[in-house]
């Protein structure tokens, strides 16, 4: 079985972040958070069908400072960022090695009794990363040598607050544009800039800031952005942030953190804090958007990671439990303890499961029943961030090391 999200994505694929067309066993760049359709699923094939009994084998590990930045692999570098007592910092890597080849400061170390450091993941397109920290430094680099070619402050360019759990969602490239959540208020909620001169083209919402990353989709033939703020599942026109329509969504301290999933012109959100999920029903008639709630329950509550769409199902937490639910029903369809909150990927039919208490386990991406294959303790710590896959390498980390590890079967 591959893993596959439907149609979803199908059609922004033209106007978001550029990726080569390969074949289903090519090892594609993991250029941007959540992978290059932004939706967790990797489409690799030919990687070990089971784990060796002391887990995968390690390729490398580096200490590495604090932060929940997940990794971004493009060509033979890998691309994160960390906190030191120092500031917060952009760094490359040698994929082959863990060697450190550049790295540059972007601002003061975000602090919080959940872990200090940053939370977004880099961004790659053409020849340049970006970057936010969790105080609100954006920061555009030439990803040769980690030279800025601009950088602002959100706080300073925009006004506001930093959010309560420090900038979160991922700066996300559609076409020409650098998207990011500002959460100031005012209208400068949301904001657009030129992504090759960091010069603010748009500012859109009055909304509080939520943490989740900006969905790129289209709906019979108009662009959109579907975005979870703070207190709403919010659409606004990708070409001068527009408002389409809005949706409340409020949960305890307004955490809206995991990113919505698209597909066949329906679109799923889920938050934590007993809020729980809701799927949408969306149109554009006449070229006006629309969405309509279809249903909404509490079988997944992801406090912070994103669910994965696969063959019709979508794969998440309740809370603390690992859960598999139908995607036109949401109707339950197994659950499994044992990771309390986590993250997930998908690779050649299979999940990846990153437990927060450091276990990582391979299982199948089957709807029936939850089937392990292998699981084995990995770090320790906080481990919250969502591991990246490319080329057979899988990156994972915690407040204190980096680890690559081969999932590559032996040819």
């Amino acid at each position: 079985m591959m893993c596959g999200a439907g149609r979803a994505f199908s059609v922004a694929l033209v106007w978001t972040v550029c990726w080569a067309a390969r074949g289903p066993a090519a090892a594609a760049d993991w250029p941007q958070w959540r992978g290059p359709q932004l939706d967790g699923i990797s489409r690799e094939t030919g990687l070990l069908p089971r784990w060796p009994d002391n887990g995968p084998p390690e390729l490398w590990r580096i200490p590495l400072g604090n932060g929940f930045s997940a990794v971004s692999v493009v060509g033979n570098r890998a691309y994160t960022m960390y906190g030191s007592p120092e500031g917060e910092f952009a760094v490359a890597l040698d994929v082959h090695s863990g060697k450190i080849l550049w790295k540059t400061r972007s601002g003061d170390l975000f602090k919080n009794s959940y872990g200090d450091g940053p939370r977004a993941t880099p961004a790659v397109d053409e020849g340049r990363l970006y970057t936010l920290g969790g105080k609100g430094s954006l920061a555009c680099l030439d990803i040769a040598d980690g030279k800025p070619i601009w950088q602002l402050s959100l706080l300073e360019k925009f006004g506001g607050e930093p959010p309560e759990y420090g900038f979160s969602a991922s700066p996300l490239v559609v076409g020409k544009l650098l998207v990011v959540v500002v959460g100031a208020g005012h209208g400068k909620s949301l904001a657009a800039l030129d992504k090759s001169s960091g010069k603010v083209v748009w500012t859109s919402l009055d909304d509080k800031p939520g943490y989740a990353t900006p969905l790129p989709i289209e709906v019979d033939g108009v662009p959109q952005l579907a975005v979870l703020m703070g207190e709403a599942l919010v659409s606004v026109s990708p070409s001068d942030g527009h408002e389409f329509w809005r949706h409340p969504w409020k949960t305890e301290q307004d955490a809206n953190v995991a990113a919505p999933i698209f597909s066949r012109n329906r679109l799923f959100i889920s938050s934590g804090f007993g809020t729980g999920c809701a799927m949408f029903e969306l149109s554009a008639t006449g070229g006006k958007p629309a969405a309509r709630r279809l249903w909404a329950n509490k079988n997944m509550e992801n406090y912070f990671s994103s669910s994965l769409l696969i063959d019709g199902h979508l794969y998440g937490f309740k809370k603390t439990i690992l859960t598999c639910i139908d995607f036109d029903s949401g109707a339950v369809k197994w659950k499994q303890r044992g990771f309390n909150q986590g993250s997930l990927l998908c690779a050649d039919g299979k999940l990846i499961i990153y437990g927060e208490r450091a276990t990582l386990a391979l299982a199948e991406a089957s709807p029936e029943k939850y089937q392990e294959i292998s699981k084995t303790p990995v770090l320790d710590d906080q481990t919250w961030t969502v591991p990246t896959l490319c080329d057979g390498r899988l990156f994972v980390r915690n407040q204190k090391e980096l680890v690559c590890l081969n999932l590559r079967a032996a040819k």
